[in-house]
């Protein structure tokens, strides 16, 4: 396993962690403040149950207890046996708004102003709401002596407790606040999760690139010295080309003239190859031009150094006008050569043969050039490896070609390069589509 993937392992398990801890902190959290609200209630109706009991009765126990249900963070509501609200907090209806004369005059049936009354509604509606979220606790009370005795009735049940009202409670804000602690810390954990490997593939990608750049220039450096060195050379043996004699028949002058072109022409290749190179992590110079002329001139080159005699491969084209498009010749024609010389490697059976097609798309939008090859096809996991720097199938190879070529196509031409198709043992068709300028 590299460096980088153990990177991603540990980074991954450290933030399953982290949130894992997290929500089960608050989780726990949650849950100890809700059972404690829950306690706090059981005491307060327990406290407002023995304050309403008449002998024990006094302004003083009332005034703790009127403090008290002010100093609640979490919504209330008292109800005595008849439903009647007698105290509440937090529900939006101040407690002053309605007095005690109005309760009094409600529970005993009579009729109430319509705005005190509108108000009383709306605590009767939060009661519902509060019901909702926890069941309410009874005011129970214990008579503080035994009731006299009555003939031919039990004395327990002169203990029976007495029921004065319920407690309608809530939760606090707070509470509630809590409740999406850890689905936020979740989230969040996810979210840096994924910016870090985010961040690890744009590192990892930056030194690809950088490895890409530095090789690039490298290799046009070294390709200078022996080029110029061929370039004169070449010269040399132009200027000794003898004139073709009548009944020389050991190097015919047309021959070797041709053949010195010919070197000429791969001198000039390879000027090219290094004026690519040289320009990789450059800003490409763009100008408009026609894709056609560029992938004519392409396959014309290739075609004459297709193998010959029992592994011969034929080239077909099929070509349609198509508009001006903003290219780079040299590196466009590095990518159509990668595609060519892949297909040219994969062919495996005769006949074998590669196809060449360009033109517009149906909308007008791109031209599309396609190389479609009957070789051996890739399998799926070799489709979505293809443009991986460094990965091939071949016994030799960098495995840099299509990488490259994408690289030209999506980054230099702001184009696309894809595997359109590829089944095993039947062939595989490349695409390039380059945007047309409005």
């Amino acid at each position: 396993m590299t460096l980088a993937q153990w990177l991603r392992v540990v980074l991954f398990l450290g933030a399953s962690l982290l949130a894992a801890t997290v929500f089960l902190l608050a989780h726990w959290a949650i849950d100890r403040l809700s059972r404690e609200v829950t306690a706090t209630s059981h005491v307060l109706a327990q406290f407002c149950a023995e304050a309403s009991y008449p002998v024990v009765r006094n302004p003083q126990i009332e005034d703790v207890f009127m403090r008290l249900v002010a100093k609640l963070d979490f919504p209330m509501v008292i109800t005595d046996r008849a439903g009647v609200p007698r105290a509440w907090r937090g529900i939006g209806v101040h407690p002053d708004s309605v007095s005690a004369e109005s309760l009094d005059s409600l529970a005993a049936g009579a009729v109430i102003a319509p705005v005190i009354a509108g108000r009383v509604e709306r605590v009767r509606q939060a009661v519902k709401t509060l019901d909702s979220q926890n069941a309410p606790i009874p005011l129970t009370q214990r008579p503080p002596f035994p009731r006299p005795m009555v003939p031919g009735v039990p004395r327990s049940i002169s203990f029976k407790p007495d029921t004065l009202g319920a407690v309608h409670y809530g939760e606090p804000q707070v509470l509630g606040v809590l409740r999406w602690t850890p689905f936020l810390s979740l989230g969040g954990t996810l979210l840096l999760l994924g910016l870090g490997l985010w961040g690890l593939a744009v590192i990892r990608q930056s030194e690809k690139r950088t490895i890409w750049v530095g090789m690039a220039k490298e290799t046009a450096h070294q390709l200078g010295t022996p080029l110029s060195s061929l370039m004169g050379w070449s010269e040399m043996l132009r200027a000794h080309v003898p004139e073709p004699a009548e009944g020389d028949v050991i190097v015919p002058a047309p021959e070797l003239a041709e053949t010195v072109s010919e070197i000429n022409r791969d001198i000039d290749r390879l000027r090219k190859v290094a004026s690519r190179f040289s320009s990789v992590g450059s800003e490409p110079n763009l100008q408009l031009a026609d894709p056609i002329a560029v992938v004519r001139e392409v396959a014309e080159y290739m075609s004459k150094r297709f193998p010959r005699g029992g592994g011969k491969v034929e080239l077909r084209e099929h070509y349609a006008p198509s508009p001006a498009v903003r290219l780079n010749a040299d590196l466009l024609e590095w990518a159509i050569e990668n595609l060519i010389s892949n297909a040219l490697n994969a062919h495996d059976k005769q006949p074998s043969w590669i196809e060449i097609t360009a033109g517009p798309t149906h909308d007008g939008r791109w031209v599309e050039i396609c190389v479609i090859d009957n070789g051996r096809g890739m399998t799926p996991g070799e489709q979505r490896r293809a443009f991986e720097p460094g990965y091939t199938t071949k016994r030799r190879g960098w495995g840099l070609g299509l990488a490259l070529a994408r690289r030209v196509v999506e980054d230099a031409h702001g184009g696309r390069l894809w595997v359109r198709a590829s089944t095993p043992g039947q062939g595989t068709t490349m695409a390039i589509r380059l945007p047309v300028t409005g």
